[in-house]
């Protein structure tokens, strides 16, 4: 199992020999690691049925605390005894995520699949994150997900050393998050009449109502599952654009006066927040309660792919007050009350690079979607950037040029491959020297337009997520050899219950 490891370790060192470990599991640990342990106990237990027993002395495996070590590293050395050291939670989850990987992929089985005893290949592995952003988007807006369905992504992501989970939770077609002080939002704005069957420019509907949200509850659960997997949940409010679920709920928020229902059609409505004094304060007010049921969390204010043309018919007071020459100006008025309201709960904000359109604090983090020159303009400007370039980390694109692939937002032959993933620089040519260390990392998308079940989000997601988790951990080299290992990886996914895309026909080696 030594090499088969993925993401791949940045150093690993065979030592000949195998260690034995049966259960019960002994470990010894200081205190601070019982929530990473207790995580590790919950899985072997349903993987294999092995109780992990905490002892003083003597422990089969050893966990010690080297404030040396940089966040999210570690050192596993399995022998006997086994030990491994970290700096931080992160370091020992990772560290956890590569043991497992050290067994066979029973170790990985969401149905447990008894074992009495296994032989570990005795091995030293130095490892660590090269990015500390390696993260995730799902849009819960156009499908939504519930929290079984997010909580199993989270453990996915964390399988792969995954570090954030960005959750969309509005756009025309939907809102999802409860409110107490906005209760229209999920009382008509979670709801829409129908939804396209296949691809939306075929033009047919279901007629079949929709619709789904999370109440304080189950945002609650969301985040404290996430913690014990050393994911960060960053939510994003998307507005004044993809705002037509927002003014179906609240009509007054709107430039026009003819009602609106929540959009039944993908795509970008024409309607927008305008640019009013009650608009500008729902967006702060809004924007401030999901922060809030977030703790701690970076929250993403949206800002990308907002039409403006209601803004040139009836926003010209508006411009004309603040002396904008450009409709697109408005944004930034919209991006500066989000941020301000995040600004006084102490959390970093992000926003899609539309918003650089417009003045913008350098404190927000760009998410450069569009192409790889949009992370270069924001780094080149001052701000720090997730890179989630369309062309190959949109995982809502088919995954091959093949016809049969699944209704997905391209048609064949558009479309990003597991190897086209694999092939991803975080870091463009452009930004290498000083300014790389204003790159956080990467960002793979998975847009639920035509994603409505877990079945098909694992078909979108994987292999290219497996392949994105390399990358983003900083290993990626040979596709070659990593092709090698990949095939020995779904194997993992096979006993997680993961209905991965197969490879193609010849790429096995």
């Amino acid at each position: 199992m030594i090499d088969d490891l993925l993401p791949r370790p940045r150093a690993v060192v065979a030592l000949g020999g195998t260690v034995q470990w049966a259960s019960p599991l002994t470990v010894s640990a200081p205190a601070r690691f019982d929530g990473e342990l207790d995580t590790f106990a919950r899985d072997l237990r349903r993987a294999v049925g092995w109780r992990v027993v905490r002892v003083a002395r003597g422990a089969a495996l050893r966990v010690d605390e080297d404030a040396s070590l940089a966040p999210g590293a570690y050192r596993l050395v399995v022998d006997d005894p086994s030990t491994i050291a970290a700096s931080d939670g992160a370091g020992l989850s990772h560290a956890l995520t590569t043991l497992r990987q050290l067994a066979p992929a029973s170790w990985w089985s969401a149905v447990t699949a008894p074992a009495t005893s296994q032989a570990l290949a005795r091995v030293r592995i130095e490892d660590a994150p090269r990015f500390a952003w390696r993260g995730v988007h799902l849009d819960v807006a156009r499908h939504f997900f519930d929290v079984d369905e997010v909580c199993r992504l989270i453990d996915l992501l964390a399988a792969h050393r995954l570090s954030h989970l960005h959750l969309h939770l509005n756009d025309d077609q939907g809102w999802r998050v409860a409110l107490r002080a906005w209760p229209r939002l999920t009382e008509v704005g979670a709801w829409r009449a129908s939804t396209p069957i296949g691809h939306a420019e075929d033009g047919r509907d279901d007629g079949v109502p929709y619709g789904g949200y999370y109440r304080e509850a189950d945002v609650a659960r969301l985040v404290a599952h996430a913690a014990t997997r050393h994911v960060t949940l960053v939510p994003e409010v998307d507005l004044p654009g993809h705002a037509q679920a927002v003014l179906a709920a609240y009509p007054a928020l709107a430039n026009v006066a003819e009602p609106l229902s929540v959009a039944t059609r993908w795509g970008i409505s024409p309607h927008v927040l305008a640019p009013s004094p009650g608009a500008l304060d729902f967006v702060a007010e809004v924007v401030g309660a999901v922060a809030d049921l977030f703790p701690g969390s970076p929250v993403h204010v949206g800002g990308d792919e907002c039409p403006t043309d209601e803004w040139s018919e009836h926003a010209r007071p508006t411009m004309a007050a603040h002396g904008f020459t450009d409709p697109r100006q408005i944004q930034g008025l919209f991006s500066a009350r989000a941020i301000a309201a995040l600004r006084e709960r102490g959390r970093e904000a992000l926003a899609w690079d539309e918003a650089m359109d417009a003045p913008l604090d350098l404190a927000t983090i760009i998410v450069a979607w569009r192409d790889v020159g949009r992370a270069v303009a924001a780094a080149r400007r001052g701000h720090d950037v997730v890179l989630a370039a369309q062309q190959r980390l949109y995982f809502d694109w088919a995954n091959s040029a093949d016809p049969r692939e699944p209704v997905a937002i391209t048609r064949p032959p558009q479309c990003t491959t597991w190897e086209d993933v694999y092939g991803v620089a975080v870091v463009p040519e452009a930004l290498e020297g000083p300014l790389a260390s204003r790159v956080r990392g990467a960002q793979a998308q998975l847009w639920t337009e035509y994603i409505a079940d877990v079945a098909h989000l694992d078909y979108m997601a994987f292999p290219r997520l497996a392949a994105f988790a390399e990358v983003v951990w900083g290993t990626a080299g040979s596709l070659t050899e990593f092709r090698a290992r990949l095939v020995s990886h779904l194997a993992r996914l096979d006993a997680a219950g993961v209905s991965y895309r197969p490879l193609d026909a010849g790429e096995a080696p």
